[in-house]
Protein backbone atom coordinates (compact mmCIF):
# COMPACT_ATOMS: atom_id res chain seq x y z
CA UNK A 1 0.00 0.00 0.00
CA UNK A 2 1.12 3.41 -1.18
CA UNK A 3 2.48 5.07 2.24
CA UNK A 4 4.81 8.13 1.11
CA UNK A 5 4.28 10.76 -1.44
CA UNK A 6 5.93 14.04 -2.23
CA UNK A 7 4.85 16.66 -4.04
CA UNK A 8 6.22 20.94 -4.85
CA UNK A 9 3.79 23.71 -3.82
CA UNK A 10 5.14 27.06 -5.55
CA UNK A 11 4.98 30.81 -5.24
CA UNK A 12 6.01 32.56 -7.93
CA UNK A 13 5.85 36.25 -8.96
CA UNK A 14 7.99 39.92 -9.12
CA UNK A 15 8.38 39.59 -5.37
CA UNK A 16 10.14 36.84 -5.20
CA UNK A 17 12.65 37.45 -7.68
CA UNK A 18 15.48 37.74 -5.41
CA UNK A 19 14.44 33.94 -3.57
CA UNK A 20 13.41 35.84 -0.67
CA UNK A 21 9.67 34.91 0.50
CA UNK A 22 8.37 36.91 3.98
CA UNK A 23 7.71 33.82 6.37
CA UNK A 24 4.19 36.30 7.41
CA UNK A 25 2.55 35.48 4.11
CA UNK A 26 3.95 31.70 3.67
CA UNK A 27 3.88 30.60 6.72
CA UNK A 28 -0.11 30.66 7.54
CA UNK A 29 -0.63 29.31 3.95
CA UNK A 30 2.00 26.04 4.75
CA UNK A 31 0.18 25.38 7.42
CA UNK A 32 -3.44 25.37 6.24
CA UNK A 33 -2.08 23.16 3.86
CA UNK A 34 -1.37 20.56 6.34
CA UNK A 35 -4.25 21.12 8.53
CA UNK A 36 -6.29 19.99 5.34
CA UNK A 37 -4.10 17.04 4.70
CA UNK A 38 -4.45 16.15 8.34
CA UNK A 39 -8.52 16.85 8.42
CA UNK A 40 -8.65 14.45 5.05
CA UNK A 41 -7.13 11.82 7.25
CA UNK A 42 -8.70 11.90 10.21
CA UNK A 43 -12.33 12.20 7.80
CA UNK A 44 -11.48 9.20 6.03
CA UNK A 45 -9.07 6.70 8.06
CA UNK A 46 -10.18 7.93 11.82
CA UNK A 47 -7.89 6.85 13.92
CA UNK A 48 -6.71 4.25 12.10
CA UNK A 49 -4.01 5.91 10.98
CA UNK A 50 -1.66 8.79 11.28
CA UNK A 51 -0.36 11.39 8.87
CA UNK A 52 2.79 13.57 8.99
CA UNK A 53 3.60 16.18 6.51
CA UNK A 54 7.25 17.66 5.83
CA UNK A 55 8.31 20.84 4.33
CA UNK A 56 11.95 21.13 3.17
CA UNK A 57 12.08 24.50 1.67
CA UNK A 58 14.17 25.36 -1.62
CA UNK A 59 14.99 28.85 -2.03
CA UNK A 60 16.93 28.81 -4.90
CA UNK A 61 13.37 27.36 -6.25
CA UNK A 62 11.05 29.20 -4.47
CA UNK A 63 9.15 26.26 -3.99
CA UNK A 64 8.36 24.16 -0.59
CA UNK A 65 8.29 20.30 -0.80
CA UNK A 66 5.41 18.83 0.66
CA UNK A 67 6.46 15.15 2.08
CA UNK A 68 4.09 12.82 3.20
CA UNK A 69 3.89 9.93 5.28
CA UNK A 70 0.93 7.12 6.39
CA UNK A 71 2.08 6.06 9.47
CA UNK A 72 0.40 3.25 11.48
CA UNK A 73 1.35 2.15 14.73
CA UNK A 74 2.26 -1.43 15.71
CA UNK A 75 -1.56 -1.45 17.45
CA UNK A 76 -2.89 -0.50 14.68
CA UNK A 77 -1.62 -2.76 12.50
CA UNK A 78 -2.07 -5.54 14.59
CA UNK A 79 -5.85 -4.15 14.63
CA UNK A 80 -5.46 -4.08 10.99
CA UNK A 81 -5.42 -7.97 10.71
CA UNK A 82 -8.82 -8.52 12.09
CA UNK A 83 -10.53 -5.26 11.54
CA UNK A 84 -12.60 -5.35 8.41
CA UNK A 85 -11.19 -1.60 7.63
CA UNK A 86 -8.91 -0.50 4.56
CA UNK A 87 -6.43 2.41 5.09
CA UNK A 88 -6.98 5.27 2.88
CA UNK A 89 -3.30 6.12 1.58
CA UNK A 90 -1.56 8.85 1.24
CA UNK A 91 -1.30 8.99 -2.51
CA UNK A 92 -5.30 9.22 -2.64
CA UNK A 93 -5.66 11.63 0.01
CA UNK A 94 -3.13 14.11 -1.99
CA UNK A 95 -5.31 13.08 -5.22
CA UNK A 96 -8.37 13.96 -3.54
CA UNK A 97 -7.10 17.76 -2.61
CA UNK A 98 -5.47 17.91 -5.64
CA UNK A 99 -1.76 18.52 -5.16
CA UNK A 100 -0.64 15.84 -6.92
CA UNK A 101 -2.08 14.20 -10.54
CA UNK A 102 -4.65 11.51 -10.06
CA UNK A 103 -7.95 10.44 -12.39
CA UNK A 104 -10.35 13.58 -12.19
CA UNK A 105 -10.79 16.98 -9.99
CA UNK A 106 -9.30 17.73 -6.97
CA UNK A 107 -10.63 20.09 -4.15
CA UNK A 108 -9.06 23.15 -5.06
CA UNK A 109 -10.04 22.66 -9.09
CA UNK A 110 -13.79 22.14 -7.37
CA UNK A 111 -13.50 24.99 -5.38
CA UNK A 112 -12.47 26.81 -8.60
CA UNK A 113 -15.49 25.35 -10.26
CA UNK A 114 -17.80 26.62 -7.23
CA UNK A 115 -16.23 30.14 -7.01
CA UNK A 116 -16.79 30.77 -11.20
CA UNK A 117 -20.52 29.54 -11.19
CA UNK A 118 -22.79 32.09 -12.09
CA UNK A 119 -23.81 33.98 -9.15
CA UNK A 120 -27.83 34.53 -10.19
CA UNK A 121 -30.54 34.54 -7.33
CA UNK A 122 -32.64 31.49 -6.86
CA UNK A 123 -30.06 29.44 -9.24
CA UNK A 124 -30.22 26.17 -6.84
CA UNK A 125 -27.38 23.68 -7.02
CA UNK A 126 -27.81 19.93 -7.86
CA UNK A 127 -26.15 17.27 -6.26
CA UNK A 128 -26.53 13.25 -7.18
CA UNK A 129 -23.76 10.62 -5.68
CA UNK A 130 -24.03 7.04 -7.40
CA UNK A 131 -21.30 4.74 -7.65
CA UNK A 132 -18.72 6.47 -5.35
CA UNK A 133 -19.11 9.96 -8.03
CA UNK A 134 -20.46 12.90 -7.32
CA UNK A 135 -22.49 15.29 -10.03
CA UNK A 136 -22.74 18.98 -9.20
CA UNK A 137 -25.29 20.44 -11.20
CA UNK A 138 -25.93 24.21 -12.07
CA UNK A 139 -27.77 25.32 -14.40
CA UNK A 140 -28.48 23.16 -18.00
CA UNK A 141 -25.32 23.10 -19.18
CA UNK A 142 -22.93 23.92 -16.12
CA UNK A 143 -22.35 20.79 -14.46
CA UNK A 144 -19.09 19.23 -12.71
CA UNK A 145 -18.28 15.31 -11.80
CA UNK A 146 -15.75 14.74 -8.83
CA UNK A 147 -14.83 11.33 -6.68
CA UNK A 148 -17.25 11.54 -3.58
CA UNK A 149 -14.35 12.20 -1.42
CA UNK A 150 -13.29 15.50 -3.07
CA UNK A 151 -17.04 16.43 -2.91
CA UNK A 152 -16.79 15.26 1.01
CA UNK A 153 -13.71 17.67 1.53
CA UNK A 154 -15.48 20.31 -0.06
CA UNK A 155 -18.75 20.04 1.77
CA UNK A 156 -16.11 20.53 5.00
CA UNK A 157 -16.27 24.35 6.06
CA UNK A 158 -12.82 24.20 7.93
CA UNK A 159 -11.44 22.95 4.70
CA UNK A 160 -13.15 25.56 2.59
CA UNK A 161 -11.32 28.01 4.94
CA UNK A 162 -8.11 26.51 5.15
CA UNK A 163 -7.81 25.82 1.07
CA UNK A 164 -8.53 30.27 1.35
CA UNK A 165 -5.77 30.47 3.86
CA UNK A 166 -3.57 28.48 1.21
CA UNK A 167 -4.50 30.69 -2.15
CA UNK A 168 -4.38 34.06 0.16
CA UNK A 169 -0.57 35.02 -0.36
CA UNK A 170 -1.65 35.72 -4.10
CA UNK A 171 -3.55 38.75 -2.62
CA UNK A 172 -0.37 40.28 -1.67
CA UNK A 173 1.83 42.55 -4.26
CA UNK A 174 4.48 40.54 -6.24
CA UNK A 175 2.92 37.20 -5.66
CA UNK A 176 1.16 35.94 -9.84
CA UNK A 177 0.83 32.04 -9.51
CA UNK A 178 0.42 29.25 -7.02
CA UNK A 179 1.48 26.45 -8.31
CA UNK A 180 1.38 22.16 -7.74
CA UNK A 181 3.89 20.22 -9.30
CA UNK A 182 4.41 16.72 -9.22
CA UNK A 183 7.76 15.97 -10.59
CA UNK A 184 8.40 17.52 -13.79
CA UNK A 185 4.31 17.96 -14.10
CA UNK A 186 2.25 20.79 -12.94
CA UNK A 187 -0.71 19.55 -11.64
CA UNK A 188 -2.58 22.81 -11.31
CA UNK A 189 -1.84 26.47 -10.91
CA UNK A 190 -3.99 29.26 -9.48
CA UNK A 191 -3.63 32.56 -10.41
CA UNK A 192 -4.66 36.06 -8.80
CA UNK A 193 -7.87 36.22 -10.16
CA UNK A 194 -9.11 33.08 -8.82
CA UNK A 195 -7.58 33.03 -6.02
CA UNK A 196 -9.59 36.42 -5.59
CA UNK A 197 -12.86 34.38 -6.30
CA UNK A 198 -12.24 31.73 -3.91
CA UNK A 199 -11.59 34.14 -1.56
CA UNK A 200 -15.11 35.05 -1.74
CA UNK A 201 -16.35 31.36 -1.03
CA UNK A 202 -18.76 31.15 2.04
CA UNK A 203 -17.10 28.16 3.89
CA UNK A 204 -20.47 26.76 3.88
CA UNK A 205 -20.35 26.68 0.10
CA UNK A 206 -22.53 22.76 -0.07
CA UNK A 207 -24.72 23.67 3.08
CA UNK A 208 -23.09 21.02 5.34
CA UNK A 209 -22.60 22.81 8.12
CA UNK A 210 -24.39 21.07 10.38
CA UNK A 211 -23.18 17.73 9.64
CA UNK A 212 -19.98 15.52 9.76
CA UNK A 213 -19.79 13.07 6.62
CA UNK A 214 -16.82 10.29 6.36
CA UNK A 215 -16.16 8.14 3.55
CA UNK A 216 -15.60 4.67 4.90
CA UNK A 217 -13.87 1.92 2.48
CA UNK A 218 -15.04 -1.68 4.18
CA UNK A 219 -15.82 -4.70 4.64
CA UNK A 220 -19.76 -5.47 6.02
CA UNK A 221 -21.10 -8.84 6.49
CA UNK A 222 -25.25 -9.10 5.92
CA UNK A 223 -26.93 -10.31 8.85
CA UNK A 224 -30.68 -9.29 7.83
CA UNK A 225 -31.09 -8.85 3.96
CA UNK A 226 -34.63 -7.42 3.49
CA UNK A 227 -36.54 -8.68 1.14
CA UNK A 228 -39.16 -6.14 0.02
CA UNK A 229 -39.37 -2.47 0.81
CA UNK A 230 -36.22 0.22 0.88
CA UNK A 231 -36.07 -0.62 4.86
CA UNK A 232 -32.42 -0.97 6.05
CA UNK A 233 -30.45 -3.98 6.28
CA UNK A 234 -28.79 -5.16 9.08
CA UNK A 235 -25.51 -5.86 8.69
CA UNK A 236 -22.16 -6.32 11.00
CA UNK A 237 -18.69 -3.77 10.75
CA UNK A 238 -15.97 -3.66 12.58
CA UNK A 239 -17.09 -6.32 14.91
CA UNK A 240 -20.21 -4.48 15.87
CA UNK A 241 -24.14 -4.54 14.31
CA UNK A 242 -25.52 -1.65 12.33
CA UNK A 243 -28.20 -0.55 10.12
CA UNK A 244 -27.64 0.35 6.42
CA UNK A 245 -29.24 1.88 3.54
CA UNK A 246 -28.18 0.06 0.37
CA UNK A 247 -28.24 1.45 -3.19
CA UNK A 248 -31.29 1.37 -4.55
CA UNK A 249 -29.89 -1.05 -7.60
CA UNK A 250 -28.55 -3.45 -5.54
CA UNK A 251 -31.72 -3.83 -3.65
CA UNK A 252 -33.62 -4.31 -6.80
CA UNK A 253 -30.73 -6.95 -8.08
CA UNK A 254 -31.54 -8.92 -4.93
CA UNK A 255 -35.67 -8.58 -4.31
CA UNK A 256 -35.90 -9.70 -8.21
CA UNK A 257 -33.35 -12.37 -7.79
CA UNK A 258 -30.94 -11.55 -9.93
CA UNK A 259 -28.43 -11.57 -7.36
CA UNK A 260 -27.90 -13.58 -4.23
CA UNK A 261 -27.12 -12.19 -1.15
CA UNK A 262 -28.47 -14.42 1.85
CA UNK A 263 -27.29 -13.79 4.99
CA UNK A 264 -23.09 -14.19 6.17
CA UNK A 265 -22.32 -12.69 2.34
CA UNK A 266 -19.21 -10.63 2.70
CA UNK A 267 -19.53 -7.07 0.68
CA UNK A 268 -16.60 -4.82 0.30
CA UNK A 269 -18.15 -1.40 0.07
CA UNK A 270 -18.28 2.49 0.44
CA UNK A 271 -20.09 3.78 2.79
CA UNK A 272 -20.96 6.94 4.04
CA UNK A 273 -21.17 7.93 7.96
CA UNK A 274 -22.98 10.98 8.77
CA UNK A 275 -23.16 12.35 12.36
CA UNK A 276 -25.33 15.59 13.15
CA UNK A 277 -23.73 18.36 14.89
CA UNK A 278 -25.07 20.41 17.40
CA UNK A 279 -23.95 24.67 17.48
CA UNK A 280 -21.00 23.87 19.16
CA UNK A 281 -19.87 21.46 16.61
CA UNK A 282 -20.40 18.11 18.84
CA UNK A 283 -22.21 14.89 17.21
CA UNK A 284 -25.83 14.87 18.50
CA UNK A 285 -27.21 11.31 18.41
CA UNK A 286 -26.38 8.00 16.63
CA UNK A 287 -24.62 8.02 13.04
CA UNK A 288 -26.45 7.25 9.88
CA UNK A 289 -24.81 5.04 7.77
CA UNK A 290 -25.23 4.85 3.41
CA UNK A 291 -23.74 2.26 1.27
CA UNK A 292 -22.55 3.98 -1.95
CA UNK A 293 -21.08 1.63 -4.03
CA UNK A 294 -20.69 -2.46 -3.86
CA UNK A 295 -17.28 -3.19 -4.94
CA UNK A 296 -16.99 -7.30 -4.37
CA UNK A 297 -19.30 -9.70 -3.08
CA UNK A 298 -18.24 -13.02 -1.77
CA UNK A 299 -21.18 -15.81 -0.77
CA UNK A 300 -20.83 -17.69 2.32
CA UNK A 301 -19.62 -20.99 1.92
CA UNK A 302 -22.09 -23.86 1.21
CA UNK A 303 -22.75 -26.28 4.42
CA UNK A 304 -21.22 -29.94 3.93
CA UNK A 305 -24.41 -32.47 3.13
CA UNK A 306 -25.66 -34.56 6.93
CA UNK A 307 -25.60 -38.34 5.87
CA UNK A 308 -27.77 -40.16 7.96
CA UNK A 309 -26.26 -43.31 8.95
CA UNK A 310 -29.19 -45.01 9.98
CA UNK A 311 -30.78 -44.51 6.59
CA UNK A 312 -28.09 -44.97 4.08
CA UNK A 313 -26.81 -47.71 5.68
CA UNK A 314 -30.01 -50.10 6.44
CA UNK A 315 -30.61 -51.72 9.33
CA UNK A 316 -27.88 -53.74 11.28
CA UNK A 317 -27.72 -57.41 10.28
CA UNK A 318 -29.62 -59.81 12.62
CA UNK A 319 -27.02 -62.27 13.97
CA UNK A 320 -27.15 -65.32 16.68
CA UNK A 321 -26.59 -64.67 19.94
CA UNK A 322 -22.98 -66.13 21.18
CA UNK A 323 -22.89 -68.14 24.42
CA UNK A 324 -21.10 -67.00 27.17
CA UNK A 325 -17.92 -68.42 28.54
CA UNK A 326 -18.70 -71.39 30.51
CA UNK A 327 -22.54 -71.98 29.52
CA UNK A 328 -24.28 -73.89 26.63
CA UNK A 329 -26.88 -72.86 24.91
CA UNK A 330 -30.03 -74.48 25.72
CA UNK A 331 -31.25 -76.43 22.55
CA UNK A 332 -35.06 -76.28 21.86
CA UNK A 333 -36.56 -79.55 21.24
CA UNK A 334 -37.72 -80.59 18.33
CA UNK A 335 -40.97 -82.58 17.12
CA UNK A 336 -40.75 -85.90 15.62
CA UNK A 337 -42.22 -86.58 12.52
CA UNK A 338 -45.50 -88.46 12.46
CA UNK A 339 -47.45 -90.17 9.10
CA UNK A 340 -50.51 -88.60 10.16
CA UNK A 341 -53.36 -91.16 9.51
CA UNK A 342 -51.42 -94.44 9.84
CA UNK A 343 -51.76 -96.16 13.60
CA UNK A 344 -48.64 -95.49 15.79
CA UNK A 345 -46.42 -98.86 15.61
CA UNK A 346 -46.95 -101.55 18.67
CA UNK A 347 -43.72 -102.22 20.39
CA UNK A 348 -42.59 -105.45 20.10
CA UNK A 349 -42.24 -108.64 22.85
CA UNK A 350 -39.56 -109.40 24.11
Amino acid sequence: MPRHVTTTIRYDGPALSDHLMDVQDLAPALLALGDIIQIANRKFNGDHADIRVLVNADVEQRCFQIDLSLAQSVFEQAKGFFADDKITTAKEIAEWIGIIGGSGLGLFKLLAWLAKRPKVDGTSLTVTTEGGVTTLIDGDQNQVTVNHHVYLLAADAAVVDKAKRVVAPLQKPGYDTLQFVQGETVVDTIDKAEAALDLELAPSILDQSHEDVSSIRGLIRIKSPQYEGNAKWSVLWGGRAIDVVMPPDFVKAFQTNEQDVPPNTLLDVQMEQRVALDEAGKAVGSPNYTVVAVHDLTLPPRPTKQVDWVSDLGPPPQTAPQPLPGKQVPRRPTARKRNLGLPAPKPKKP
